[in-house]
């Protein structure tokens, strides 16, 4: 009895002991600042180290991008290796990707493979993503199909914002203000009001200007890139100290700016088949139409410049959204949460030729697109048991949209059939381009100049154009612990979505008598009485669709130790059909209306570990990616005479990115942090056999064949266009207290890189360099305590001038587009925290 009685005294003994040295181990890592800080993320729809989530991922804190001056959606991008942007002359059609795949373009009958979220909330078109970026906790990116848990259309990738709370009982906030160069100001403000022991409110403001930095050229025209950007965020929140708490959140936010420009990067003679005449001292000769002013497109700063309409391109953006969210916790330990919201996205927008050098257009996309997006979201779930947790919801979305566009102009693209008529620099007249060369030849042949031989024309259209989407789905998720160390993810959803569009095209002639400098609007009032200057058959088309769907995942995790992880995934995803309608839509092209559904699916085999007690976290994936049915832009020209050509949607067989990604954080030290991330893939055409474009010629003639009397292009094999294969970020952050001053200084340092571009089939053919690689060294220092915060940052430490996108046509034409920091500039910030 008493060796029993022994034997127990010194077994609780032995685990007292233990519980007191596990104790004490636990203070010692919670007071031990060289161990990383857990980052936590709702990938999963609820909370969970970023180390215990099964998907390659991206996580920027809000901290880090607000220091980073990232003030717009796409402006974060850069800074999320294996995703990437498509920049273009107008803020509309900028576009996302995923792992080199995405949707590049936009149109309001057009969905989008990448998902952009905002606190739950699904913004369907890309160019939301001009939303203004503020009192964010954090950027979670998701690579890869997330549709089982993330609403819509995820068929490569979610970018999921997380803005900040109101928090009950606390009262805090900050005011900060920014200059930069160029003329660029920031203030902003964020506070956190405590109404009582149920009720906060959190407020955020900004506003900010900027001069352009693009010099332009043209008498009169204003610098390209000058911008005034504002955003209102209220939130309130209701919690009963229990089982219930609501959120409503109200936003506004506007841009307006003459962004962008893309630089012509050389004179080429040979830009464009269709000359202009051109008549100087009475002398006729043909010129290319961005020849007209052969100003180079550097000045000897070696700065680009551009030379543009005065009227300028502008895009102006409102963005208007109200939403709600409610939580409860029931009496079993379930919870239940809805979600709804409403967003108005307003854009107007008028976008010129940037790489031309004479004003050739008036007006070119001008109009407005407009979209109401509602939304609802109810999910249950139960997250608190060890070995089985679910959610499991319903989900409802439907986008709504419509635009209005008229272009005025003499020298276009593909399938226009006006060319400009240049007198001693001044354009006196827009006329067909058969009768542009028989004027021209006339005059070679003779040396006269037989004014009769040249027609009128100009391109002058206007249209009308709607779109709807409504996506309904029901989905889940089921997470099982199988042993210990083994775990299984299923995931759902199925789906079922309808679609509509409708177009109205109205395209005109000017009057054959006149010099075809006639406005839309003056030709249009002429056309009541005179319908010979109406092109086309004015009435419209409809088009509708609907689809049923079933995408899923299946994870296998294993834990091979305490810190160090494997997991096995495969998930399918799903983004509906799509409706290319804006001016050039043909009916005769109906067959491409709508175009098939994409499916995509995604293998990954992925490795989390933490190391080092914590002060190492290195991660490392890699995947396969297919996309069926991939949807693709495509432009024929069918019939110049009549200025009718192809330009829509058609859909590549199978499209493939393969690759790995890799993130490290290495803490050094208690002062010293090093972050690392690195994207390799490799995004092709897998099958495209008849695509039905117009040759690119060159050394790819022989892909080129006729099939049912029309052109088509094999692409099977060529890599998807301007895509940075390999990217890496890299960033260094010291922090160091000064002395027992309260003060202190910090220091960061980030690097990015791009390699070398993939090209498009254009400068395969013609044999031209794709956009070549860049590096962009950023420096950050700042010194401030816990009321007052100073920081100075030079972006483009080295002065490196790149650009991050190069275009070519099938001429030789070339362009360029220059970001923000094509050149150093500095920034100065001071905060005050209350």
């Amino acid at each position: 009895m008493h060796s029993l009685l022994l034997l127990g005294c010194c077994s609780v003994a032995t685990l007292f002991n233990v519980a007191i040295a596990e104790e004490l181990e636990t203070k010692k890592k919670s007071i031990d600042t060289s161990a990383l800080e857990e980052v936590v993320v709702t990938a999963q729809k609820r909370e969970q180290s970023v180390q215990d989530v099964p998907v390659s991922m991206e996580v920027l804190s809000g901290d880090l991008i607000e220091e980073l001056g990232a003030d717009t959606g796409f402006d974060i991008v850069k800074y999320l290796p294996g995703f990437g942007v498509d920049e273009s002359n107008e803020i509309r059609t900028t576009t996302l990707k995923t792992r080199g795949i995405g949707t590049f373009t936009n149109s309001i009958g057009l969905q989008s493979s990448n998902l952009i979220v905002v606190d739950g909330e699904v913004l369907p078109r890309q160019s939301m993503m001009n939303l203004a970026i503020a009192d964010v906790e954090r950027v979670e990116a998701l690579r890869g199909p997330q549709g089982t848990l993330f609403g819509q259309n995820t068929s490569t990738g979610v970018i999921h914002y997380v803005t900040k709370r109101p928090e009950i009982g606390e009262f805090y906030g900050r005011a900060k203000a920014e200059v930069t160069d160029y003329n660029g100001r920031e203030v902003s403000s964020a506070v956190n009001l405590p109404i009582n022991e149920n009720w906060a409110a959190r407020i955020n403001v900004q506003h900010s200007e900027q001069d352009g930095w693009i010099r332009n050229e043209y008498p009169g025209g204003e610098d390209v890139g000058a911008e005034e950007k504002k955003g209102l965020r209220t939130q309130l929140l209701y919690d009963n100290g229990s089982n219930l708490n609501a959120l409503v959140r109200l936003d506004y936010s506007e841009r307006d700016t003459n962004c962008c420009a893309m630089v012509k990067e050389e004179a080429n003679p040979n830009y464009g088949p269709k000359p202009v005449v051109r008549i100087d001292d009475g002398v006729v000769s043909a010129s290319a139409y961005n020849l007209i002013d052969s100003e180079p497109g550097f000045n000897d700063f070696n700065e680009p410049v551009t030379a543009r309409n005065p009227v300028s391109n502008y895009g102006s953006v409102e963005n208007a959204g109200l939403s709600a969210e409610v939580n409860y916790e029931l009496d079993n330990g379930m919870s239940l949460s809805y979600l709804a919201s409403y967003r108005d996205f307003e854009l107007n927008n008028s976008s010129g030729f940037f790489t031309f050098k004479f004003p050739v257009h008036r007006e070119h996309f001008g109009g407005n697109e407009s979209v109401e997006v509602v939304q609802q979201e109810l999910r249950l779930s139960d997250f608190d048991n060890e070995t089985f947790n679910w959610v499991v919801g319903a989900f409802f979305h439907d986008t709504a949209g419509q635009r209005s566009e008229i272009t005025d102009g003499c020298v276009g693209g593909a399938g226009a059939s006006s060319r400009g008529v240049i007198e001693d620099g001044v354009m006196t007249g827009c006329v067909s381009n058969a009768s542009a060369l028989a004027f021209i030849n006339n005059y070679n042949q003779t040396g006269m100049q037989d004014r009769s031989l040249l027609e009128a024309d100009r391109n002058l259209s206007a249209g009308d154009f709607t779109a709807d989407f409504t996506n309904t789905a029901l989905f889940g998720q089921l997470e099982y612990q199988i042993t210990d160390r083994l775990d299984a993810t299923l995931g759902f959803r199925a789906l079922h979505e309808k679609g509509s569009a409708s177009f109205d095209a109205l395209w005109l002639r000017p009057p054959t008598d006149g010099t075809g400098m006639e406005t839309f609007a003056e030709v249009l009032a002429l056309s009541e009485t005179d319908p010979s200057l109406v092109r086309n058959d004015p009435e419209g088309a409809k088009f509708s669709d609907s689809n049923t769907d079933f995408i899923y995942k299946a994870v296998l995790g294993y834990d091979f130790t305490d810190g160090i992880r494997g997991y096995v995934n495969y998930s399918t995803g799903y983004k509906g059909p799509s409706y290319f309608v804006t001016s050039n839509t043909n009916p005769a092209d109906a067959e491409y209306f709508p175009t098939r559904p994409e499916q995509s699916t995604n293998f990954e085999v992925g490795l989390r570990s933490r190391l080092f007690d914590d002060k190492l976290q290195f991660n490392l994936t890699y995947f396969d990616m297919t996309v069926e049915d991939y949807q693709v832009r495509a432009q024929r020209l069918v019939d110049e005479a009549s200025n009718t050509y192809f330009a829509g949607y058609v859909n590549a067989d199978e499209v493939r990115s393969t690759g790995i990604e890799a993130d490290m954080v290495y803490k050094l030290t208690s002062d010293l942090k090093f972050i690392a991330s690195y994207a390799n893939f490799e995004a092709t055409y897998e099958d495209f056999a008849n695509t039905p474009v117009n040759c690119p010629n060159g050394t790819l003639a022989e892909r080129c064949s006729i099939v049912g009397g029309r052109n088509v292009f094999d692409q099977t094999g060529l890599p998807v266009a301007n895509n940075a294969q390999e990217q890496a970020l890299l960033t260094l952050n010291y922090n160091r207290e000064l002395g027992n001053t309260g003060w202190d200084a910090n220091v960061r340092t980030v690097w990015r890189y791009e390699g070398d571009f993939s090209p498009s089939a254009n400068m395969i053919a013609q044999e031209i360099d794709p956009n070549e690689d860049y590096d962009v060294l950023d420096l950050y220092i700042g010194i401030g305590n816990d009321k007052l915060r100073g920081n100075l940052f030079v972006k483009n430490v080295t002065n490196e001038s790149y650009n991050t996108f190069k275009y070519a046509d099938q001429w030789g034409g070339q362009a360029l587009f220059y970001p923000r920091d094509y050149e150093r500039y500095f920034g100065a910030s001071v905060t005050y925290m209350f």
